[in-house]
């Protein structure tokens, strides 16, 4: 994102509509390419939208290619937009966005009325995760759903694939002990400064890398939302961080995928499921206590 002020110049704006089948390569595709961020649209039918904005004609060089060969069903439109201070843009577009028992803010929005919720300040920067996506929503009202059933206060919490942070420091801010990881160098700037931001600094700490970067570490409670292939192919590995008797939360998943990614976890039991437009959210509750609905 450009700095306060500055308009940039040249923009082009890629619209890439993939059909249902094709999201998590999509996803893949841009995680590996936009590190700035897109925006994501519901459409008919299950697809999805993926809009994105560059001065950067290289990269088009790059993902229009990749986009024929990998996503052949997609259908991919590009056009020249109007200048614009895209700071102030993107501040016109972020709300508040409310779910269980938090709400997300920009900064420049914390002073807004919360009601009874917690704040989690959230910098806005590229696809991070802002709470706007269903499928951070979905985490946090599964993570509201766990503390209103009494999750104790001194797990030691993972947080996978943080992004911004925003779950982790829901976490953090409810009195868990946190641990982020993320793949991504930038990933984990934004989860910093949005950790400082909201000062839970003595109960979140971020690394780099993937469920390796804990190896040999038991957690109370796991979040993960990623995308439905990863959870597939980690499954051992976060079965194996995970404290006997802990939670575990997974989204970025599908509601097609949503059978095939609990099978891979079959041996915790049946989750319970919060689902929003088109995806869902596998919640694994304490097994050695009487379940509570989601």
């Amino acid at each position: 994102m450009n700095k306060a002020g500055e308009t940039m110049p040249g923009l082009t704006r890629l619209d890439i509509a993939v059909p249902e089948e094709q999201i998590d390569c999509a996803l893949g595709l841009l995680v590996r390419h936009v590190s700035f961020g897109w925006e994501e649209q519901s459409l008919p039918a299950g697809r999805t939208l993926f809009r994105l904005h560059t001065d950067k004609p290289a990269l088009l060089e790059d993902i229009l290619p990749e986009i024929q060969t990998l996503l052949p069903k997609a259908v991919v439109t590009r056009q020249t937009v109007e200048n614009q201070d895209w700071t102030t843009a993107w501040r016109e577009f972020f709300t508040p966005v409310q779910a269980g028992r938090f709400v997300v803010l920009p900064p420049w929005l914390s002073d807004a009325d919360r009601g009874n919720r917690q704040i989690v300040i959230i910098e806005p920067k590229s696809a991070f995760g802002t709470g706007h996506h269903a499928t951070t929503a979905l985490c946090l009202e599964a993570l509201s759903c766990l503390l209103d059933a009494g999750l104790p206060r001194d797990l030691e919490a993972l947080d996978l694939g943080t992004g911004s942070g925003v779950l982790g420091i829901a976490c953090a801010a409810s009195g868990l002990t946190v641990t982020g990881t993320d793949i991504d160098p930038a990933a984990l700037a934004n989860a910093l400064e949005n950790i400082a931001l909201n000062s839970v600094q003595a109960r979140m700490r971020v690394c780099a890398g993937s469920t390796e970067a804990v190896q040999g570490q038991r957690f109370g409670l796991i979040l993960a939302n990623i995308l439905a292939a990863p959870l597939r192919e980690l499954a051992p590995d976060i079965k194996t961080l995970l404290a006997p008797g802990g939670r575990l939360i997974l989204s970025g998943i599908l509601g097609v995928q949503a059978d095939d990614v609990a099978a891979c976890y079959a041996d915790l039991g049946e989750p319970a499921r919060l689902e929003r437009e088109g995806w869902t959210t596998l919640i694994w509750q304490r097994m050695d206590k009487a379940k509570t609905s989601c």
